[in-house]
């Protein structure tokens, strides 16, 4: 059987942020960037594994730019750690990302971001399914696009008070939460505060390693991922982005999206970024 192999591209903006930074951060098949404005020349990886990522930097700090941009850049230390070594078992070592932000100078302390990873190993085999792993903390998230349903979902749970307080009914009622509960839209903004993220404070022991989840997604030729930060779909939504096919462009994808967020309430308050990662039978 074929393989299915990842055509990618990704995007990134300053926007227009109140503090006039560019906080976000991303992780791009082998190098990190963190850039006013820019779209990538697409890309294709046909030897199975990849690796992309997000760092949002959290803006009550004005270093918080440089916690997503240790965060990537440690991302990168681990794929080149991998890829030197497939044979290793622990791939993208979230404590080691959480440990190289945390210890940070002291003079970025307070400095925070989240992040969204998404990568798959080599595969031995020709399947035409494979399986990437998901590693997410905080609200940069990653979407699903289905070639079966030609929709979009979002497939991570934020990490704040909002999904929090769904879980503490849920256990109330003896139920475990629908995710369709999750990451609602139209709440007041104290429900969004974060309740984990990675933080510049090297006192470690009032500086917990945050919450972080973990999961893995079986995809097929024609499926898609988006891994984005909120200043995407804070103010487009999935159910707004356009459908996808292996004829798309995908540069021409991410431009159209840029165009929605502008053209949203919101008129891009915030720094955006998103990488697109479609599975080509090949």
């Amino acid at each position: 059987m074929n393989r299915v192999s990842t055509t990618l591209c990704a995007m990134t903006f300053q926007g227009n942020a109140s503090n006039g930074l560019q906080q976000d951060a991303f992780f791009f098949v082998d190098d990190y960037y963190q850039e006013a404005l820019g779209i990538t020349p697409v890309r294709q990886c046909s030897d199975n594994a990849f690796c992309v990522a997000v760092s949002d930097g959290i803006s009550q700090s004005d270093f918080s730019q440089v916690a997503s941009l240790k965060a990537m850049k440690t991302v990168k230390q681990l794929w080149q750690t991998y890829l030197d070594n497939p044979n290793q078992s622990a791939v993208m070592d979230i404590l080691k990302i959480y440990e190289k932000v945390a210890t940070l100078p002291k003079r970025y302390y307070g400095a925070s971001a989240t992040l969204a990873l998404v990568y798959r190993t080599f595969v031995k085999d020709n399947h035409t399914h494979s399986t990437v792993v998901i590693k997410h903390i905080g609200d940069s998230r990653v979407y699903h696009f289905s070639a079966n349903t030609k929709t979009w979902r979002c497939i991570t749970r934020d990490h704040n008070l909002l999904n929090q307080l769904v879980d503490e009914q849920a256990a109330m009622e003896n139920r475990q939460a629908d995710f369709g509960e999750y990451n609602q839209d139209g709440m007041a903004s104290p429900m969004y505060a974060l309740t984990d993220c990675l933080i510049a404070d090297s006192d470690l022991d009032s500086n917990p390693m945050p919450a972080f989840e973990n999961q893995t997604l079986a995809v097929s030729s024609g499926d898609c991922l988006v891994v984005c930060t909120d200043g995407v779909h804070d103010l487009v939504p999935c159910d707004k982005w356009q459908s996808i096919d292996k004829h798309t462009n995908l540069q021409a994808w991410l431009k159209q999206l840029s165009k929605q967020i502008y053209a949203s309430e919101g008129r891009a308050y915030d720094n955006a970024t998103a990488i697109l990662v479609r599975f080509d039978e090949h």
